[in-house]
């Protein structure tokens, strides 16, 4: 439906608004009901070419004045006992201010309030006791969100902010030294005028600015679903001896899904599993807004066997080709493993996986540690991700740490939980499959969450490492301990000292694009033999820069400028780790004996 005139819009915005207030059975609608409702009339009443022309001015002309009244009052709410004063810090960059602030009675103070890296214009309006409401943020993708602080216009007056939505608001001092984003807590405020201090502080997120993102937000993958299975890949979400999870996408016409699998001696036995369908939806890529996400559990398998499978809907009679695992071995034997660093769901790291597995096919698993892709919250990286590692984790299962770009601005990793199928053995402080432990052979898996709180997993790390009978452990997660160019102190302070204890062989983190290999370190410091300490490594899996940085006494070796994996081969006692380029070039090896 092209060229339509603004009455025929306003129309057809009018009959989609109704649809949706009968629809939510006359509940109030959320500003997410709202913004479902506005892209879902726009895919119906325009073009790619009218999303991408989309401004401030035109979408204000093309949403209802109850649309508008949800977006400018139910984004930000809270309670004061007393009346107050509120004050809006609006990052001076913004192209745009948020439509409400003009409207709502809020007025441009000639205050400033500054940050290690931003500006804010201070807007200011008088609240009677009782409930403040404040809108979006915009409708462009502004990563400095705006943020707020709260006074009493009685000074004598003792203020009390309660009833907050979003719930769990963080609550701090208006001070230099605070911070105001909860996904940069580094970035802390340097200036603030003395009419602010003291003040109470709302923090927020940078991320919520995209819950009303319309402004060059619409996107399409270059891999849309089908009704065909795709995207099919093995996890362990229990006992990689006698289990395995196999996920895999269809479009929303494909109502089940079944996997027929068989043991490599017994071809005439096929046994089948249901899979449970999940929907998910990434509400701005227009040409596949909604898919359904398979995941099957595949359980009392026999251990160190070749099994062969296909996935598929048995009604439609449609069917993946033919796949294959191997569950680990009951009892110690050779194995060997694959890590990458980051790989940012990166065409070239397609490549290295895939020539990987050519190299290496008997490796048992591959793990990666964080920023698996670029942009968690978007299922197009994702969709990039899976296409151009399909052959390899369809056949060998994948068990990934998470990243800053995969849990990103603060706004969770929901889309990384949809799409695979971990263990839920983490602790109960962190989201279930964000951190988690699994034994294979005769070692032993720790994959950490570095975007949860650390503190909140050094109980359950330390249980984890005292119950664990394993010859060898290793530690996986995004952020490096030990770096010369952004490492991480609290990291060290806490978990570092657990790893000592228990005598971690390995941890490997990404980050910082860059490959380094540390010397054996025990409470912070240099150790002869690795016995007697832990080898750090960070690695990175796509091209990258080279790097000149000061050298410090914990490095082995280190050097940027080349994309690698590393090949662990673990022989009972011996562990050898080469890390190899694309060409099959070898940049590092090392072996450690027990």
């Amino acid at each position: 439906m092209k060229n339509k005139s603004s009455r025929l819009h306003y129309i057809l915005s009018l009959f989609f608004f109704v649809i949706a207030i009968t629809s939510c059975h006359r509940q109030e609608l959320s500003v997410k009901d709202v913004m479902d409702n506005i892209v879902t009339r726009f895919y119906a009443t325009m073009d790619d070419a009218e999303l991408e022309q989309l401004d401030d001015q035109k979408i204000m002309n093309l949403i209802t004045p109850e649309e508008k009244q949800v977006l400018a009052t139910r984004y930000w709410t809270f309670d004061v006992n007393v009346p107050a004063v509120v004050s809006v810090m609006q990052h001076v960059d913004q192209p745009i201010a948020p439509f409400w602030l003009k409207e709502a009675g809020f007025f441009k103070t000639d205050m400033f309030v500054k940050n290690e890296e931003y500006t804010y214009q201070v807007w200011q309006k008088k609240f009677d006791k009782g409930s403040v409401a404040l809108g979006i943020n915009g409708f462009d993708k502004h990563r400095p969100h705006y943020f707020v602080a709260v006074g009493p216009q009685d000074k004598n007056e003792k203020l009390e902010l309660s009833g907050f939505s979003p719930e769990n608001q963080y609550v701090s001092i208006m001070k230099e030294s605070s911070f105001t984003y909860h996904d940069w807590d580094e970035l802390v405020l340097t200036q603030v005028p003395e009419s602010l201090k003291g003040q109470i502080l709302l923090t927020t997120i940078r991320g919520r600015a995209r819950e009303a993102h319309l402004i060059g937000a619409f996107r399409t993958t270059p891999y849309p679903s089908s009704p065909e299975p795709d995207q099919i890949m093995l996890t362990w979400g229990d006992d990689p001896q006698t289990t395995v999870n196999i996920q895999w996408r269809t479009d929303l016409s494909v109502k089940n899904g079944v996997v027929r699998y068989w043991q490599e001696n017994t071809p005439d036995i096929i046994r089948e599993k249901a899979a449970t369908p999940n929907v998910l939806e990434d509400r701005l890529l227009r040409n596949d807004r909604y898919i359904h996400r398979f995941t099957a559990e595949l359980d009392s398998l026999q251990p160190g066997q070749k099994y062969f499978y296909k996935v598929g809907n048995p009604e439609k009679d449609l069917w993946s080709e033919q796949a294959e695992f191997i569950t680990a071995p009951s009892k110690p034997s050779p194995f060997s493993f694959i890590y990458f660093g980051d790989t940012h769901r990166s065409q070239q790291w397609g490549r290295l996986i895939n020539t990987s597995f050519t190299r290496h096919p008997n490796v048992g698993f591959y793990t990666i540690g964080g920023d698996i892709v670029s942009t968690g919250l978007y299922r197009d990286d994702w969709d990039q991700l899976f296409e151009y590692s399909k052959d390899v984790i369809k056949n060998r299962p994948l068990m990934p740490a998470i990243g800053n770009h995969d849990d990103q601005d603060g706004l969770g990793a929901e889309m990384f939980y949809e799409l695979f199928a971990l263990p839920e053995n983490g602790p109960d402080t962190v989201e279930p499959e964000k951190a988690f432990s699994f034994t294979y052979g005769n070692a032993f898996f720790l994959v950490l969450a570095a975007t949860s709180p650390y503190k909140d997993q050094v109980s359950w790390i330390e249980e984890q490492l005292a119950k664990s009978t394993a010859k060898w452990k290793f530690a996986i997660f995004h952020f490096p301990p030990y770096s010369m160019e952004e490492d991480y102190p609290l990291i060290r302070e806490l978990w570092c000292p657990v790893f000592d204890k228990y005598h971690v062989d390995m941890v490997m983190s990404g980050h910082v694009h860059y490959y380094m290999r540390s010397k054996p370190i025990n409470n912070g410091q240099v150790v002869k033999s690795p016995d007697k300490g832990t080898i750090y490594m960070i690695s990175i899996g796509i091209p990258n820069r080279q790097v000149d940085l000061p050298d410090a006494d914990f490095i082995e070796k280190r050097f940027g400028g080349v994309m690698l994996y590393q090949y662990f081969d673990i022989n009972d006692n011996v562990l050898t780790c080469t890390s190899y380029d694309l060409d099959g070039k070898v940049w590092d090896r090392f072996s450690i004996k027990k």
